[in-house]
């Protein structure tokens, strides 16, 4: 960056950092060591360094996204946002509208964007990360940005003859030497005898020294799914194809957002338990009715056997009719094409997340779970997901305005996957039957109770006194002992209670009824 000043004169340079004391250590306080003289000229309070050419060069920094915009108006022939994984895909677009220079039509102005892998202070991919790694490490350009010229180099610690300067003088190896040899021998030179190296080949976090030492892009601290990997895991939709019979069960499943992201998939499951997600729908600020027609469109022709979808949807819509109101779920399904099952809640009970995290872990290690290449924000989210700090079990919440790419795909397969996985319910008759034999085994009436004592365990007496209308009745048992003063069985062993009995068989009933009344219902809804 001085050199460009230097070269190029009446020009203007930005090295920028997010905060300012990053940008004094890394920046400032280097300049003063490596270039005193020059730094002689610096301003301190304008953060400007003015060369004798009429070049500046000036540093920057912006904590917040607000504070990019005093840098928006303004021009510079060369900007450098270093470490670039720290800022935002909208925000190094929006600063790149000021790489411009006219006063020197010798420049070609440039932005260089130095980045590396790992994890921010949050815990978190850092915000720009996934934009900078698809576009010069995957170099998966997306609509415009194809009218770039993007270059990439990729740099490691083996490259920059700094870190081994003073070992190569100890053993007379010159510099000219030193970058003549091959890379391995370079890379083996600078783990076995410098210092940094011996340090980062020590890291003995796999994924620190993997994104340290070797600049892998896929892997970081803490990363919920290590085991998924793009090669194993993932196929093109030609392959899913090839893969899926007629005969194979197909569901969808979503998750609602519209300030947040919406992400809708469908599933299939082959006799072999191998799971084929497909079919990203993904947007924001998509309302409920064109969401349902895409919906229709994506999937037209799929037999679907269900839908589970995020619980919020059941919230009414601020986008329905206010004279006739409708929840979220109302409107999509309205939208939906006939034939296609409507939305259903997901299961959100406490503990389900942790279930459904470990439930696609388990996938993931059997090989039975495949994601199609046209699923991109999937593939990302599942990359990108990090552990609960407070709860290692689950998967960290984030919001997508964190870091572009958020929990929603991940959630939504997690729902859809996890619903027709999850263990199958016991049938009815056995729920019922179960429930009798406890009630008849705990309110068995033992030989010699008084009336208080079978009052105290009998369920149906328990009720009625509960019930205003009710009290002072007691069930048949509870009037024999009123009368005979305690109770005296035709048995010598205790008698079970067979009104508690009746009681349990209704109460188990309608308990079964209202908990798969979701699952009973999911075909026969319909739109108003």
């Amino acid at each position: 960056m001085l050199l460009r000043r230097l070269k190029y004169p009446n020009t203007t340079g930005l090295i920028m950092r997010r905060t300012y004391p990053d940008l004094y250590k890394s920046h400032i306080v280097k300049m003063y060591e490596e270039f005193p003289e020059v730094m002689q000229r610096y301003n301190v309070s304008n953060k400007e360094l003015l060369l004798p050419n009429g070049s500046r060069l000036f540093f920057g920094s912006a904590e917040h996204p607000k504070d990019l915009s005093a840098f928006h108006s303004s021009e510079f022939s060369d900007i450098m946002p270093d470490e670039a994984q720290e800022f935002s895909a909208e925000e190094i677009e929006r600063l790149s509208g000021s790489n411009r220079c006219t006063t020197n039509h010798d420049i070609t102005p440039k932005m260089i964007m130095p980045f590396m892998p790992g994890i921010s202070e949050s815990g978190l991919p850092p915000v720009g990360l996934r934009f900078l790694k698809r576009v010069f490490v995957d170099k998966k350009l997306e609509g415009k940005e194809n009218n770039r010229n993007w270059k990439f180099i990729q740099a490691f610690g083996w490259d920059n003859i700094e870190w081994a300067r003073k070992e190569l003088e100890m053993q007379g190896i010159s510099e000219e030497e030193f970058y003549s040899w091959s890379e391995a021998d370079r890379r083996e030179f600078f783990i076995e005898y410098t210092e940094y190296g011996q340090n980062l080949a020590a890291t003995t976090n796999d994924a620190l020294r993997n994104a340290w030492l070797y600049g892998l892009w896929d892997t970081f601290e803490g990363q919920f799914f290590q085991q998924f990997s793009r090669e194993k895991h993932v196929i093109s939709p030609e392959e899913a194809a090839e893969l899926r019979k007629p005969w194979h069960k197909k569901w969808a499943s979503g998750d609602w957002g519209y300030d947040h992201p919406h992400s809708i998939y469908m599933h299939s499951q082959s006799e072999d338990g191998l799971i084929i997600t497909s079919g990203e729908i993904w947007g924001r600020l998509t309302n409920e009715t064109d969401l349902g027609r895409n919906i229709g469109a994506k999937y037209a022709g799929q037999k679907l056997s269900a839908f589970p979808f995020s619980w919020d949807a059941g919230k009414l819509s601020s986008r329905s009719n206010p004279k006739f109101p409708k929840s979220i779920s109302q409107m999509l399904n309205d939208a939906l094409p006939k034939g296609m099952p409507n939305t259903h809640p997901a299961d959100s009970s406490p503990g389900s997340r942790i279930a459904g995290a470990r439930l696609l872990s388990q996938l993931l290690d059997a090989g039975l779970w495949k994601i199609t290449t046209e699923c991109t924000h999937l593939i990302d989210c599942l990359e990108n997901l990090i552990r609960d700090p407070d709860n290692p079990e689950d998967v960290m919440k984030v919001d997508y305005s964190e870091n572009g790419i958020g929990d929603d795909p991940y959630d939504a397969a997690r729902m859809g996957i996890q619903y027709m996985l999850k263990a199958n319910p016991l049938p009815k008759s056995v729920v019922i039957q179960r429930a009798v034999q406890a009630a008849m085994t705990r309110t068995a009436i033992p030989a010699g109770a008084t009336l208080q004592e079978h009052v105290a365990t009998c369920s149906e007496c328990i009720e009625n006194s509960l019930n205003p209308e009710r009290q002072g009745i007691y069930c048949a048992a509870a009037q024999q002992i009123g009368m005979a003063g305690r109770y005296r069985p035709q048995h010598p062993t205790s008698e079970p209670d067979f009104t508690a009995a009746h009681l349990a068989h209704k109460r188990a009933e309608t308990d079964y009824n209202k908990k798969h009344r979701p699952m009973q219902l999911k075909k026969n809804w319909r739109r108003n």
